[in-house]
């Protein structure tokens, strides 16, 4: 088989163009395009660099999740009811590739909610998860027993996430805890670089002895500013609920320095909190503390915290974690026994009835505020007496206390009693003739005393009083009946005049 001739190409001409290889594109727009694609990798690289965060929300219902989340998120909108909540907390920096935070939320610490949460986290969650407690200040009376609650959970969920997980490295996470706590520095007055960590001191006495998985928590109290309102309400005003509230505040920071962790107050009226509550949250879920007991100049931070800690503004109290220590607490108001608060939440962590627990010091310093509604109120039958049944015995009460009836009622059972008398003559009803007529008739009684005593001395028995009286009165009256026949017959009878006699 012949072969094939190569085909020649024609020439180049007026109607046919040449053939030419294809022009390398402009350097310009080359670099552009390279350098398009190296930001887009390198931001790809970045982002798989940073791993996704997470942070648990737990609050009890009406303890003002709601506005927390309208203020730490940034955005407020309409949140339906759900068995869990979501919500995303993304970074101000609008140009930081940071992935956004995932905020799970139960609606409340009820068991079948709260096991909600673990199925909603992604895998391997402990490294990358922090725990927001939520408590109210309006309701001062709940808050251990829901701190008490809440953190129990907390280290049950972490050692069911660690015994699923061989591989989370609990006890790296608890070191990281540590050294976090250790290398804490407190932010100077001016914005000053912190060059070097210094000494790395051991922790404090009562510091991090809970907490063994190293879950970063913190403890936030929401209504602040309404603290002085509830001690108005239950009638404790002035330096003894102030009093109160200091403790209050000693016995959070006792517990949140067992666990390792933070204490935010929120307040509507200091909006600056929910500020530096947001910005705590980034640094403390992206900061890496460096080796436990390492020294020199510290790594960069991503997220730094600049703000120092506060325990005097009473409605904008902030402690980070790694600040406090029992000197602290103690010197906020003497005197405070942090070592008995300490001892009694043991106690009451492990259920030890014989012991004083931390809700037995609770109720004996807080009133309770809480009082719980019965599961089924009984209601109570009211049967209302008929209106006239109640005015009739009113009226006869009214009768009965009245002294002008009493002698009505006698006036008138004595008219029934002797019947109608005839018309008197007006001289009877004179006040002088009634005085005249009781002076006779005591003069009269003195007589018949006196007639009385005589005949008792002239004979051996003496009549019977009653008959002495009986007699008096009759005497009295005799005189009384004579009188008026005297009057009558002495007063002259008009008589006719006798005629003249005629002339």
């Amino acid at each position: 088989m012949a072969a094939t001739p190569p085909r020649r190409q024609p020439a180049a001409g007026p109607s046919t163009p040449a053939v030419r290889s294809p022009a390398p594109p402009p350097p310009a727009i080359s670099n552009g395009t390279q350098d398009l694609w190296t930001d887009i990798l390198r931001s790809a690289d970045r982002a798989k660099a940073l791993p996704r965060k997470n942070i648990v929300l737990l609050s009890e219902r009406h303890r003002g999740r709601a506005h927390l989340l309208d203020k730490v998120v940034g955005k407020r909108r309409a949140r339906q009811p759900l068995a869990i909540g979501y919500d995303l907390l993304m970074s101000d920096d609008r140009d930081d590739d940071t992935p956004p935070v995932s905020v799970v939320y139960p609606p409340s610490s009820h068991p079948s909610l709260l096991r909600l949460v673990e199925t909603t986290l992604p895998p391997h969650p402990l490294p990358n998860t922090a725990v927001v407690i939520v408590l109210d200040w309006s309701k001062p009376s709940t808050m251990v027993r829901e701190l008490l609650a809440w953190l129990g959970w907390v280290d049950a969920w972490a050692a069911r996430a660690a015994q699923a997980d061989p591989s989370s490295e609990v006890d790296e996470m608890h070191e990281r805890l540590e050294s976090h706590l250790q290398h804490y520095t407190e932010p100077a007055a001016a914005s000053v670089p912190l060059t070097n960590y210094g000494a790395v001191l051991p922790l404090g006495q009562g510091s991090l002895t809970r907490n063994p998985a190293g879950v970063p928590i913190l403890v936030v109290c929401t209504r602040a500013d309404l603290m002085d309102a509830v001690g108005d309400e239950m009638g404790m005003k002035g330096g003894g609920w102030e009093e109160r509230t200091d403790w209050i505040q000693q016995v959070l920071r006792t517990v949140c320095l067992a666990y390792g962790a933070a204490l935010f107050y929120t307040a509507p009226t200091q909006p600056h909190t929910y500020a530096f509550l947001r910005e705590y949250l980034f640094h403390r879920l992206y900061t890496v503390p460096p080796p436990l007991g390492a020294e020199g100049a510290p790594a960069p931070q991503r997220f730094p915290f600049p703000h120092r800690a506060n325990v005097l503004d009473r409605d904008a109290v902030m402690v980070p974690a790694g600040w406090d220590s029992w000197g602290k607490i103690t010197i906020l108001r003497e005197p405070f026994d942090a070592a008995r608060v300490a001892r009694a939440w043991d106690a009451s962590a492990a259920r030890r009835d014989d012991d004083e627990g931390i809700e037995d010091l609770w109720a004996a310093m807080i009133p309770d505020t809480e009082r719980p509604a019965a599961a089924h109120p009984v209601a109570v039958a009211v049967t209302s007496e008929a209106e006239q049944a109640f005015l009739a015995r009113q009226l006869d009460g009214l009768v009965k206390s009245d002294a002008k009836g009493v002698f009505r009622r006698a006036a008138e059972a004595v008219d029934e009693r002797y019947g109608v008398v005839g018309p008197m003559g007006t001289g009877g009803l004179s006040l002088p003739g009634v005085e005249r007529a009781m002076a006779e008739m005591e003069s009269a009684a003195e007589d018949v005393g006196r007639h009385a005593r005589k005949d008792s001395k002239a004979a051996p028995a003496s009549p019977d009083r009653s008959t002495v009286q009986n007699e008096a009165l009759h005497n009295f009256f005799q005189g009384l009946l004579a009188k008026k026949q005297g009057t009558a017959s002495a007063t002259p009878t008009p008589t006719k005049a006798a005629p003249k006699a005629a002339k």
